[in-house]
């Protein structure tokens, strides 16, 4: 993995709408697989303007099963219908940075992120998303893909 750059951002309040799911870490490539089609297939249906790449949301993670948010950013707040729902991505300072290559490597990332947390006396302050910027299936080479990497931050 090339050496990773990660830097304080600040996040603007992001509406999505998404699916929420308890899986085994080692399901989430057919989760996602599942649940993005079908929020795609919804903003398609009822006309909701999509505003970016799917997002994959940890909001809690550990030795058995995640809780996982399939989300979709929108140009504006929707309401959300059966297993979707409606809500937005957390705004305010968080840590950044651009994973290039297999998602099977996206852990290095997290823990490069979290050490830089720790090394500058900072604290993570909520659940972290992945957005994918690499389709995958138009860059069917795993070292070409490019995920985006988000760990809000406690406000100092």
């Amino acid at each position: 993995m090339p050496t990773l750059k990660v830097e304080r951002i600040e996040v603007g309040a992001q509406p999505i709408l998404f699916i929420q799911r308890r899986v085994a870490r080692t399901q989430l490539q057919p989760l996602f697989a599942e649940c993005f089609p079908k929020i795609f297939g919804h903003c398609m249906q009822t006309g909701l303007a999509m505003a970016g790449q799917p997002i994959a949301r940890y909001v809690a993670t550990g030795a058995g099963l995640w809780t996982v948010d399939c989300a979709i950013p929108l140009a504006e707040a929707a309401s959300g219908e059966g297993e979707m729902q409606a809500g937005q991505l957390q705004a305010g300072p968080a840590a950044f940075a651009v994973h290039q290559g297999p998602y099977d490597r996206l852990a290095e990332t997290n823990a490069a992120i979290e050490q830089w947390i720790e090394d500058n006396g900072l604290q993570s302050d909520g659940p972290a998303w992945e957005s994918y910027i690499t389709d995958p299936a138009q860059h069917p080479d795993p070292a070409d893909w490019k995920t985006g990497v988000y760990w809000p931050l406690a406000k100092v």
